[in-house]
């Protein structure tokens, strides 16, 4: 086997997570940096942006001005004018709303595209669409080689000082969660994960099944925006099959509002909170535990804010410990169960020098992958050198200095945070990692172009010879995004 191409940087990981930091970067000489200490992207699936992004039926849990705010007076021409193409342009009637994932994920794939032509670009630079990592390997010299998987089936091999984690979360091992002392695998086929009544296809097939029944009754599993976005998609697709009561979400902590300021929350009526449950860098309330948007009114709704009311086929029930009978004959009478429990980071094995795996804290169910530093833990919860995670199903929890309400003691995920502060940081530790190999003398360009540019080439050819275009025939074939002229 030729020898393994060396870079400074891998990606393993091509959406909106992986290119985060790769964008956050961008502002700055940081991506030109790593660039010319090598970067490599890996990504499965045939474009960089959006990942499944588009496939879901709900709105983002970011406002538009935070998706163009990535772009807005960038340094980089090919990603400044995108706030001004066609769906830019259409982004910013939303102003401060929520947008619909199918829009956002357009803009993505736009973002994803550019990125790609200049990584790409650049003589160090390179983009694997189409390509699977399928474990990584420390090095003797402290470095980290990655087995990647072509389309052709032929074996990469990648050495790296850093790789980032940013594949994305599976849905399985929901059904081993325990709730009211009922483990989920007992539900049988009346259990789902959410996202499968997220999922445009999926939540199909719900509507379907539920119109076999007379007077159906669900109940879902969760108090995450997942949760409360199952709520509101069952109820848009199959509201006329539901009676009063018959929609149920089980709930374990206090669902909470997320307020720009302490003053809007006071003028909508909103007084259940205290100092450390304020922002002390934004002024925000409930900043990293609040619902937000369409999620955010379902609350709004139960606590009577604002002049809403909560759906009356709608029931809030928090769960009372392991011993809550209500919660039993609510699971017992559903005929769906929709569990919202959150997903799994997508992994693959990691072996030490002798090749030997090395246990992770992520190996035990409900435990995260990374650490404050943004480090993959070990078993023992200790950040691993050169090897970073970001996403959805990272559980990363922010350090102090990132702000946040001292109240809040969960895992944060948003598009905002990992395109800066988090990205940020997991940037600088990346090429920090990159600049020490290529001091030691660990970092061979020569190796690149003999091990990784004919891949790079491969996957061109594969793609049509062009980075972006994938992703362009992508927008092209998309749904249209509904109409809608003003930002509510």
């Amino acid at each position: 086997m030729k020898r393994p191409g060396t870079v400074g940087t891998l990606v393993i990981g091509g959406g909106p997570a992986g290119l985060a930091p790769l964008l956050a970067a961008s502002r700055t000489d940081g991506l030109e940096a790593l660039l010319e200490r090598g970067l490599v992207v890996v990504e499965r699936g045939p474009a960089t942006g959006s990942g499944r992004l588009g496939r879901y039926a709900i709105a983002s849990d970011s406002s538009a001005e935070t998706f163009l705010t990535a772009v807005a007076d960038h340094p980089d021409p090919s990603l400044a004018l995108l706030a001004a193409h066609p769906i830019g342009r259409r982004i910013a009637t939303y102003g401060r709303a929520a947008i619909p994932l199918s829009l956002a994920a357009a803009f993505l794939d736009l973002v994803g595209e550019a990125m790609s032509r200049r990584i790409a670009a650049h003589p160090r630079g390179g983009i694997l669409t189409g390509h699977e990592a399928e474990l990584v390997r420390r090095c003797a010299d402290g470095g980290w080689l990655a087995h990647v998987r072509a389309p052709t089936g032929d074996l990469v091999e990648i050495r790296a000082a850093g790789i980032l984690f940013a594949a994305g979360g599976r849905s399985d091992g929901y059904e081993a969660a325990i709730v009211a002392g009922q483990r989920l695998s007992s539900l049988g086929d009346r259990l789902v994960h959410s996202d499968q009544v997220l999922d445009r296809a999926g939540l199909e097939a719900v509507r379907m099944r539920l119109s076999t029944l007379q007077r159906p009754r669900v109940a879902v599993i969760g108090g995450s925006t997942s949760a409360l976005s199952c709520l509101r998609v069952l109820l848009g697709s199959c509201g006329s099959m539901l009676e009063p009561g018959a929609l149920t979400l089980l709930h374990r902590g206090r669902l909470v509002p997320w307020y720009r300021t302490e003053l809007e929350a006071r003028e909508d009526g909103y007084t259940a909170f205290g100092a450390d449950d304020i922002c002390p860098i934004s002024g925000m309330v409930h900043r990293f535990g609040g619902l937000r948007y369409e999620s955010r009114d379902v609350v709004r709704g139960a606590l009577g804010l604002g002049g809403l009311v909560l759906d009356p086929r709608v029931v809030l029930h928090r769960l009372d410990g392991q011993d809550d009978e209500n919660a039993r004959r609510i699971l017992a009478e559903a005929d769906l169960v929709v569990a919202a429990v959150g997903y799994n980071p997508c992994l693959f094995p990691v072996l030490d020098e002798r090749g030997l795996p090395i246990p992770l804290l992520a190996d035990r169910p409900g435990m995260p992958l990374v650490g404050a530093g943004a480090g993959v833990l070990d078993r023992d919860g200790r950040e691993i050198d050169g090897l970073f995670g970001i996403g959805l199903a990272a559980g990363f929890r922010p350090p102090a200095s990132f702000g946040g309400e001292v109240s809040f003691k969960g895992q944060v995920n948003g598009l905002w945070l990992w395109q800066n502060d988090v990205g940020r940081m997991i940037a600088d530790k990346l090429l920090a990692a990159a600049s020490d190999d290529e001091r030691a003398g660990r970092n061979d360009a020569t190796a690149f172009e003999a091990s990784i540019r004919p891949s790079l080439a491969a996957a061109a050819r594969l793609t049509g010879g062009s980075v972006g275009s994938v992703a362009s025939a992508r927008r092209a074939s998309a749904s249209s995004f509904g109409s809608r002229s003003a930002a509510p």
